[in-house]
């Protein structure tokens, strides 16, 4: 068995980028307006990536030129860039300018396929420039989201060990007694830093930066993503298709989280308390409260449709009444 290794990461300021490499560059377009000074790199195709689905993605492919590929970003421009240099077969720079995700350390890329995600097979970069100075200009409310794929644990882990309970995880997804403990310290070390994160110091994110690796490196050991990715996870998936506007993943992870521990009877309070003091906000804009409801009472059917792993979801139908009364719980 050969477990995937995380990407070399070095900690440096983005002004020591200097490659003058005919490069494929994919960015957003406010994100490279505020790097292009600092980085010295040679871009023969810029390209401002919008969306995430296949014919999307597939789309980019013969737009590719040069000799390197760098993603620059957050986790929509930098899993384009892995998909993209993957099916190049060229080198791969990533280069995250906020924590909202663990994008930058994986080997897959997430794409929306029929109002559901889905994971295609990618590469992770060969290296993963970090300035922690950029990162902590990144505005608070986003700057440390992706701590809510650390927090995930929680609910992910629960649903895992549940579904190994019921006897409903195949025979290469066996729960094993290393992989929880580890998962439990993963967890405890983000309550712990939580404050210390969402204030955005060095320290801070270098501990969100560090949790992130631990996180995905054991995922590579388990040989999947249970332990992290549950109902929580699948619940975001279906929200997704009824919001009104633009919403962080980690805002949609967070009321997830909070929604998804309330029915496994977990002690939510401390997972609100957390999301809180990372100043990531679980009650976005673009989310109604009937939109919730709606989403909570027809997840039954919609993990099923779309055979999504055992979860809470997939094992308790949610009524009308059960699900009014967990949103007026963790939401008042």
């Amino acid at each position: 068995m050969k477990i995937q290794h995380l990407p070399l990461i070095e900690k440096r300021p983005l002004s020591s980028i200097a490659d003058g490499r005919p490069a494929t560059l994919l960015t957003t377009e406010p994100v490279w307006h505020l790097t292009k000074d600092a980085i010295d790199i040679n871009p023969k195709r810029t390209i401002y990536v919008d969306r995430a689905t296949v014919d999307y993605m597939d789309g980019l492919i013969p737009l590719c030129e040069g000799e390197v590929v760098y993603g620059v970003g957050g986790g929509l421009a930098i899993d384009a860039a892995k998909y993209v240099a993957s099916k190049c077969a060229m080198p791969l720079i990533a280069v995250p300018t906020i924590l909202s995700t663990d994008a930058f350390l994986t080997d897959a890329t997430g794409v929306r396929v029929g109002g559901c995600v889905r994971y295609l097979s990618s590469k992770p970069p060969e290296l993963v420039i970090v300035d922690i100075d950029v990162l902590r200009s990144a505005p608070p409310a986003m700057r440390a989201s992706g701590a809510a794929d650390v927090l995930s644990i929680a609910t992910g882990m629960w649903d895992w060990q549940e579904a190994e309970r019921l006897g409903e995880n195949p025979p290469d997804y066996h729960v094993t007694p290393q992989a929880i403990e580890i998962g439990k310290a993963i967890l405890q070390t983000l309550l712990d830093n939580a404050r210390e994160i969402g204030k955005g110091t060095p320290e801070g994110l270098t501990i969100l930066l560090e949790l992130l690796c631990m996180e995905v490196q054991l995922c590579y050991l388990c040989g999947h993503s249970r332990v992290e990715e549950g109902s929580e996870h699948h619940f975001v998936y279906a929200l997704e298709n009824r919001l009104t506007g633009h919403a962080l993943h980690g805002d949609l992870v967070g009321l997830g989280i909070l929604l998804m521990s309330s029915l496994q009877s977990q002690t939510w309070h401390r997972y609100r308390h957390a999301l809180d003091c990372l100043n990531i906000n679980y009650r976005p804009a673009a989310v109604t409260t009937e939109a919730i409801i709606d989403t909570l009472v027809s997840l039954f059917d919609y993990v099923h449709h779309h055979q999504l792993p055992y979860t809470i979801a997939a094992g308790l139908a949610i009524t009308q009444d059960v699900a009014e009364a967990t949103v007026a719980a963790v939401l008042d």
